[in-house]
């Protein structure tokens, strides 16, 4: 999402005007779900997906239409996959889904707008988004920070975009609500999950640039600057040298939708790391190693004074068992089980 959004920027500024296409109601096997997006140029090029083949080319053809009326125009459109339409084109996934499609104009107002969310993203900060359509068109678009007071609107009450507002952050799609003022749609964007990785070694080349291409904000530390630079790690977000592992989480902001990989290059560096680990709110925690390497790390930690509860948060040996032995093999193993975490499982 926040490619997407950062791309929607760079074409507003460049003076394209554009066709957001967004899920906001999906039923069956379809091939995307709701809050899923994508762009359409007057081109018809696109960016972000919404399904792919047959669901994407109905939409441009529909952006198409779109273009051809007045600016801020709004429209809705429904798309039956499960029917003949679907079957003649070879889908296997069949379902329902009602797409929204707004046109986006190259001007200062809708670029404010989503140069705001794109700020809110790059620094990890949630961002909502409430817009106003009265007939066909979108009047006015507000970025919202959640936790913060709402400013003051003219075509919702405060508690009335405050409900709409929970709902979208909590399902994480697209909440639509008619009022006297016509339709209010209320969505939330997400930023990347930080995915801190300590060590730079030969495991962690291919795990960042795998975790950065699955939407992780990747950021590599590590003692060494002959390892920890920008030629090895190109996908970085981040890259930190650190003086050593002591106190390596000083500056960082690990939070409750965080990920932490240890794979030093000792036993030592990666007991080190673990200790402070187990005090952040991280979500996932790995370690790599074997079980006698794992064990003797915990019995130290337990002599620490570090609770068993404290020790099995930490996912080690790291990774699903897929019977990885090549780094790359091993990153795909890590990455994945980052993924089953991140979708809940």
């Amino acid at each position: 999402m926040k490619k997407l959004i950062a791309n929607i920027c760079s074409q507003l500024q460049s003076g394209n005007d554009l066709i957001l296409a967004s899920i906001i109601k999906s039923s069956g096997s379809t091939p995307r779900s709701s809050g899923s997006k994508m762009i359409v140029m007057r081109d018809k090029s696109i960016d972000g997906t919404i399904g792919g083949g047959l669901v994407e080319a109905l939409v441009q053809k529909a952006a198409e239409e779109i273009f051809a009326e007045a600016e801020n125009t709004v429209a809705f459109r429904e798309f039956d996959l499960s029917n003949e339409l679907a079957a003649n084109a070879d889908m296997i996934c069949g379902g329902y889904v009602e797409v929204m499609l707004e046109h986006l104009p190259a001007n200062d107002t809708t670029l404010d707008i989503f140069s705001a969310l794109n700020a809110s993203l790059n620094k990890g900060r949630q961002a909502m988004l409430l817009t106003n359509v009265d007939n066909s068109l979108v009047r006015e678009r507000r970025v919202i920070a959640p936790g913060c007071q709402l400013p003051e609107l003219s075509f919702i009450d405060e508690a009335g975009a405050t409900a709409l507002l929970e709902k979208s952050l909590k399902s994480g799609i697209p909440v639509l609500n008619e009022t006297g003022s016509g339709l209010t749609v209320a969505e939330s964007f997400i930023p990347q999950p930080d995915l801190y990785i300590f060590g730079a070694g030969h495991v962690s080349r291919p795990t960042a640039a795998l975790a950065a291409s699955v939407n992780f904000r990747t950021v590599v530390l590590d003692d060494r600057a002959d390892f920890a630079n920008r030629e090895r790690f190109p996908q970085a977000a981040e890259i930190r040298v650190l003086p050593d592992f002591k106190d390596c989480f000083a500056g960082l902001e690990v939070n409750e939708n965080s990920y932490i990989i240890i794979v030093t290059r000792g036993h030592l560096h990666d007991k080190t790391v673990l200790g402070q680990a187990l005090d952040t709110p991280a979500r996932y925690v790995g370690m790599i190693g074997s079980s006698k390497k794992r064990n003797a790390i915990y019995d130290a930690l337990r002599e620490e004074g570090v609770t068993q509860q404290e020790i099995d948060r930490c996912h080690c040996p790291i990774g699903l068992s897929i019977g990885g032995q090549t780094p790359e093999e091993i990153a795909v193993s890590i990455v994945a089980e980052l993924i089953q975490i991140r979708a809940g499982d």
